[in-house]
């Protein structure tokens, strides 16, 4: 019953990111410029390199993934009884209690690409590459995020199951749309007053796709 009560909020956030995908290209053409936007692709291209041709990250994320779990834990005071990560049995983080934001921290939440972020802007001055490396830094991060969450998905992860895979990806797919801008904030150009202006550029152009799938669906109802 959980999980179906939780898909049917699901189908509305689903069409909601629908929206939100439709309409990045808005905020992205004003986040970056094109140099910028070749250190971003550069960023995500090596880490495709790494995962797929390398050797994946797994115990660099998975510390990431359980210590989401552990930070969000204690934001709702729950009681932790166990931590642990291992090459081999992997990580676990084992809880009084759990909830839907901490089932769905490690995948809502890039922890590296935030900390990265924070890092970035402390430093920013220090150098004139400390935007560039960022850039390409987060986006070597933000990919890895991207990679390792849908392996969760298709493997079926419990924290996953919990709520039902179609809310939860609709949650995380949300999350992880809105995290972009910010996270360009502290390698771009524009800075953070471009960021807002993207946002708002965002939310404009969203109202009015709306707007448009609202008249379509009425005009095929009318018709």
């Amino acid at each position: 019953m959980r999980v179906f009560l939780f898909s049917l909020v699901g189908i509305p956030l689903l069409i909601v990111d629908g929206v939100l995908l439709y309409t990045f290209p808005v905020p992205a053409g004003q986040l970056a410029t094109r140099e910028e936007g070749w250190i971003v692709l550069g960023g995500a291209l090596a880490y495709l390199l790494v995962h797929f041709f390398l050797r994946k990250p797994e115990r660099f994320y998975l510390w990431g993934h359980e210590f989401s779990h552990l930070v969000l834990a204690k934001i709702f005071f729950r009681k932790i009884h166990q931590f642990h990560i291992s090459s081999r049995d992997g990580g676990k983080v084992v809880l009084d209690r759990t909830n839907v934001m901490i089932d769905l921290a490690p995948y809502i939440f890039p922890l590296y690409c935030v900390g990265t972020g924070v890092a970035a802007s402390l430093f920013r001055r220090t150098s004139p590459w400390v935007p560039d490396i960022y850039l390409a830094t987060a986006s070597f991060l933000f990919t890895m995020h991207l990679l390792f969450s849908a392996e969760g998905f298709l493997v079926g992860q419990p924290d996953l199951r919990r709520s039902g895979r179609l809310f939860s990806a609709a949650v995380v797919l949300l999350f992880l749309l809105l995290w972009i801008p910010c996270l360009m904030g502290p390698g771009i150009i524009a800075g953070w007053t471009g960021v807002a202006q993207a946002y708002r550029a965002w939310v404009t152009a969203g109202k009015d796709a709306v707007r448009w799938l609202l008249d379509f669906v009425r005009f095929l109802l009318i018709s």
